[in-house]
């Protein structure tokens, strides 16, 4: 998970009826939340809030980071919207279809929050575990994150663990300085189109080593 830098938002939202449903919203596929999801996913270089895989139109939903059904007036409150995969199925249920309505508060951790990116360990065996040596609180809410977004599925373990053995295998035993620029570049900065490759911080994690 990577700290998402919140963008201005659509003024779109700013106009919409107080007491809409957001399922009619998103029903009628509305021109405002047409350029809500492209600015969010622009704003995620296009990538899941939740588990960096790759997103577009088609394959994302818009989250309320705070659910509806606890604070309905943060319904159209731009800082409160990401944009997820709509991953998998049955026991690879992931991120936003996974989540459902298991939100707790004090143990939720906000993308837009700094301090979330750093609760996360990345294993080369495609696991994310919390980070050594987190206080308490720290290693309740990774756990708990890792829980209700069930990161840890055989599917995401399988898509980071190939991940990092490619790159790892790029990269050879003891890779110079030319090739360490060169990955970083494709991994961790965007291209042309402002998209990052997916699984930045599997990335990230793998070149800090």
């Amino acid at each position: 998970m990577r700290t998402i830098i919140k963008d201005q938002h659509p003024l779109c939202l700013d106009h919409q009826p107080a007491c809409q449903d957001w399922d009619d919203f998103n029903r009628n596929q509305s021109a405002c939340y047409r350029q809500v999801g492209e600015v969010l996913r622009k704003e995620q270089a296009y990538l899941c809030c939740c588990c960096d895989s790759k997103i577009d139109k088609d394959k994302s939903l818009i989250e309320h980071l705070v659910p509806r059904s606890i604070k309905p007036r943060l319904i159209y409150d731009y800082s409160n919207l990401a944009v997820s995969c709509n991953g998998g199925a049955d026991a690879n249920r992931h991120c936003g279809h996974y989540r459902g309505n298991g939100y707790d508060a004090a143990r939720f951790s906000s993308p837009h929050d700094p301090a979330t990116a750093r609760l996360f360990r990345y294993l080369s065996d495609g696991s994310v575990i919390p980070v050594n040596g987190l206080d308490g609180n720290g290693q309740a809410k990774a756990n708990y994150m890792i829980e209700l977004l069930n990161l840890n599925c055989p599917l995401l373990k399988g898509r980071r663990h190939s991940h990092a053995q490619g790159l790892i295998g790029t990269l050879g035993e003891a890779p110079d300085d030319e090739i360490l620029q060169w990955a970083g570049d494709c991994y961790l900065r965007p291209d042309a189109n402002g998209a990052l490759h997916e699984f930045f911080s599997v990335s990230r994690e793998v070149l800090a080593r």
